[in-house]
């Protein structure tokens, strides 16, 4: 199932993922820009956590899954989470975030970070899979909602991305650790709506650039965890800078429109000033298409959720998976067969997060755009 937007360019895999980051580098700059004071104050401390290849033995390499909920975690969480090529948008709704450690060696290490987040309401290739109908299903799809999550940050840091620490990212989330942390942390809590559920039945995520190496082949005991189930429609608004989004709020506001925000109001707020703003300023009947759309992966928790979420079903049938059985999955199906290869070996003792820090990213960024005013 090839992505429909490298099929019309006409391109291959590596040149879309290009033309897809440059689409996004002007808002993603514009945020580190903002946030620079904080991103170099970071830098002295951060970089004791950041580990260099040279520095770990793949043999000891122990993941951890450590969930955030102190000020000091969610500070390295951010650093982490800017040093990927999508812009980072905090969203709205409900959130878990975690830092996945290195607990084999001194310091414990980040391997990755990871955040799961409130799913998208329009998903079609999930909508289908899950048997959804509009609008039949309207009601059943709004309570089942709060039993799935979207797995909306899985970044493997420096060197651990050349042994796979994205597909340990992707196994950890379906641990029973993880369904329990949702369950603790949302099973008491009322939504706007007034509905609660701590039951974590599906995990979705998606791939900018199509079929994903960090999602395909997982299997778990014989069954394949993550499943492409289709392809969004290229709808979105990452590409869509502060300075641009702030002028559509204004023209909004001025107009007498302004769009309602916070929980409870609604999809995506970005999503919905986008939109608003394209039908009154354009008299476009949605947001323009940024023709970049996603492959969308299912990962079900349990044997029957698919008849869970359409109702069929009162209690989930879980797999039950610990973190601990996950890890060894992970260790002898994916870690020991690259850590065996020479050639892998040499980029992870070369790699590491620290060789290019996010102000030095950031000074290259102005220097290419602007020499003179970054000299």
């Amino acid at each position: 199932m090839r992505n429909p937007g490298l099929v019309e360019l006409g391109v291959s895999r590596d040149e879309y993922k290009k033309i897809v980051q440059r689409s996004l580098e002007p808002h993603r700059f514009e945020i580190l820009e903002k946030k620079e004071s904080w991103i170099r104050r970071c830098e002295g401390w951060m970089k004791d956590l950041l580990a260099s290849g040279e520095q770990i033995d793949p043999v000891r390499i122990q993941p951890s899954l450590e969930l955030v909920t102190t000020p000091a975690q969610h500070e390295i969480w951010r650093y982490c989470r800017l040093l990927g090529s999508i812009p980072f948008n905090r969203g709205c709704g409900r959130l878990i975030r975690y830092l996945l450690r290195d607990n084999g060696h001194e310091g414990r290490p980040l391997m990755g970070v990871i955040a799961l987040s409130s799913p998208v309401l329009i998903n079609k290739p999930r909508d289908e899979w899950v048997g959804w109908e509009y609008p039949r299903d309207v009601e059943l799809k709004r309570r089942k909602l709060l039993c799935c999550m979207e797995l909306s940050v899985s970044m493997a840091m420096p060197p651990y991305n050349h042994l796979t620490a994205g597909k340990m990212i992707c196994m950890a989330v379906l641990s029973s650790e993880v369904r329990l942390d949702y369950f603790k942390k949302f099973a008491q809590h009322v939504t706007p709506t007034g509905l609660s559920e701590g039951r974590l039945g599906l995990i979705t995520t998606t791939s900018l650039y199509g079929s994903s190496v960090q999602y395909n082949r997982i299997k778990v005991k014989d069954r394949t965890a993550y499943r492409v189930v289709g392809y969004t429609s290229g709808f979105g608004n990452s590409h869509v800078t502060e300075k641009e989004f702030a002028a559509m709020e204004l023209y909004l506001k001025e107009a007498g429109k302004p769009i309602a925000k916070g929980w409870g109001t609604g999809r995506s707020y970005r999503l919905r000033v986008y939109t608003a703003y394209s039908r009154l300023r354009h008299g476009a009947p949605m947001a323009p298409s940024h023709n970049h759309p996603r492959s969308v992966y299912v990962a079900p928790l349990a044997a029957n959720t698919k008849e869970f979420l359409r109702g069929r079903a009162e209690q989930l049938d879980y797999y039950d998976l610990s973190c601990a059985q996950l890890v060894d999955l992970w260790r002898r199906r994916w870690l020991e067969p690259r850590a065996a290869r020479s050639d892998v070996l040499e980029r992870f003792r070369m790699a590491g997060a620290n060789n290019r820090p996010l102000s030095s990213e950031l000074q290259s960024y102005r220097e290419k755009v602007s020499p003179a005013a970054a000299a």
